[in-house]
């Protein structure tokens, strides 16, 4: 299966590698945000999504998260 992000790889539950180890990182540093501003979910992944200093596959990711409710 191709990645649904990127379209290209093959990796677990439709994703390729390197956007899953992005996903995971995302999703393991969203405990500590939550804490430290109080943001829910959707909140967290459009503050990382205009932050500058996000790197693009996580950019990437969170994109898709939002977009297919993840």
């Amino acid at each position: 299966m191709k990645c649904k992000i990127c379209g290209r790889g093959e990796g677990v539950e439709g994703t390729c590698d390197r956007h899953a180890e992005a996903e995971r990182k995302l999703r393991e540093h969203f405990n500590v945000w939550a804490e430290r501003t109080g943001l829910k979910w959707t909140e967290y992944l459009e503050a990382i999504i205009k932050n500058e200093r996000t790197g693009k596959l996580v950019k990437e990711v969170a994109t898709h998260l939002l977009q297919n409710g993840g």
